[in-house]
């Protein structure tokens, strides 16, 4: 055999070998495992299992397999996966792995053990959310003088996980105005607080005291002021239901109310008003989209979530003798902040993982999430002769 021959030869067995260790690298990494008994490469799923905190103890079937946060390898099929860790509410679904894709958990563990931390001192009445939820309005009424009026609480985090101190935005006056018995409205850019007293009316600076000399009353304007902001709400939520898909607001036309974005506007949480059916493949399936029981038709009453990346509707099953509760997003966005008559809870958007991360008292079903996620606000009076006062509920 020729020298060139040779060369030739040697040139297309490496050439062949590359290709063949190319393809089984790229077959490893679409999650393909040898098969010894058969020889073959075997297709498998790739269980992403990530949680929050992580190091939590990762169940397959019952088994335990690892610790989270890993990958595992398993052949296409159904299997109950649990994450556990000491002091937090365990995570548990049944997911169904697909040959080549990746299936996540995306796990949010919550403190089972939650410590209740007292933010004011001086007793807290009417409490306001700001509708972005990142600041509460309340009036002060059994302190001096001096505290007496109306206070702002930053519920966004500082530092080291340090919460801010209220202050004050108005102040009672010892022979005039008691503004611990004012009424109030956000505005739409939550910068300032609309507060009626008696009949008298001030749109005041919510980031500062603002002195009583200073103050205009505005009462024969605030209805032109109020109806400006209902105006602009009603075109920030039309643009948004305008980005709908036209075929779920066919159907869902005249059938739904109280209808709520998701904070990163990825889902919506709605009630039905009447019965309606959602049609199949509004648009076009993702691959390792959520394998969670759905329901497309919807009846009068019930609540739902539809995910509007994965085409996906799911009931709300709110416990029973809990039909008046409040529902609504909490800032993860995967998860609903359930506010009943004796308790608080959290579930996911599709229905999994109900848990009661709170069962003490609380006042007037005051009760939020703080904007990280990591805690809760709630109105409560911890002793008889003590008046309510806002606290916080670590998570986690």
């Amino acid at each position: 055999m020729s020298l060139n021959r040779k060369r030739a030869l040697l040139f297309a067995s490496l050439f062949v070998g590359v290709g063949v260790i190319a393809f089984l690298i790229i077959r490893l990494a679409q999650g393909y495992k040898p098969d010894l008994s058969t020889g073959t490469l075997r297709p498998t799923g790739l269980l992403v299992a990530t949680s929050d905190p992580d190091a939590a103890q990762l169940f397959v079937d019952g088994k335990l397999k690892s610790a989270t946060n890993t990958t595992l390898s398993l052949a296409p099929d159904k299997y109950e996966v649990e994450i556990k860790k000491d002091g937090f509410f365990p995570w548990k679904k049944t997911l169904t792995l697909k040959k080549e894709l990746v299936t996540k958990t995306d796990a949010s563990l919550f403190s089972s053990f939650p410590d209740l931390k007292v933010l004011t001192f001086t007793g807290a009445t009417d409490p306001l959310l700001s509708p972005d939820g990142q600041k509460v309005v309340f009036n002060v009424a059994t302190a001096s003088a001096s505290k007496r009026g109306t206070w702002v609480l930053d519920l966004t985090d500082r530092p080291l996980g340090f919460n801010r101190e209220p202050r004050q935005i108005l102040e009672s006056a010892p022979a005039g105005r008691d503004f611990s018995q004012a009424s109030y409205e956000w505005s739409p850019d939550f910068k300032q607080i609309l507060v009626t007293l008696n009949k008298e009316t001030f749109l005041v600076d919510a980031s500062r005291l603002n002195p009583t000399a200073s103050l205009v009353n505005i009462t024969q304007s605030a209805a032109v002021l109020k109806k400006r902001w209902e105006e602009e709400e009603m075109i920030k939520n039309e643009a948004k239901i305008s980005k709908l898909p036209e075929k779920l607001l066919a159907a869902l036309d005249e059938a739904i109310a109280n209808l709520e974005f998701s904070p990163d506007e990825t889902k919506i949480l709605y009630t039905a008003t009447a019965a309606a059916t959602i049609p199949a493949n509004i648009i076009p399936p993702l691959p390792a989209a959520s394998t969670q029981p759905e329901m497309r038709t919807i009846e009068a009453g019930k609540q739902y979530v539809y995910d509007l990346k994965e085409d996906r509707n799911f009931l709300i099953s709110v416990p029973a003798g809990s039909e008046g509760s409040q529902v609504s997003w909490f800032p993860t966005s995967r998860h609903l902040f359930v506010v009943q008559e004796d308790k608080i809870s959290l579930v996911e958007y599709d229905n999994q993982n109900w848990m009661d991360i709170y069962t003490g008292p609380f006042e007037n079903s005051f009760a939020f999430p703080f904007p990280s996620g990591t805690k809760l606000l709630i109105l409560t009076s911890i002793g008889k002769n003590t008046p309510a006062n806002l606290y916080a509920i670590s998570l986690k």
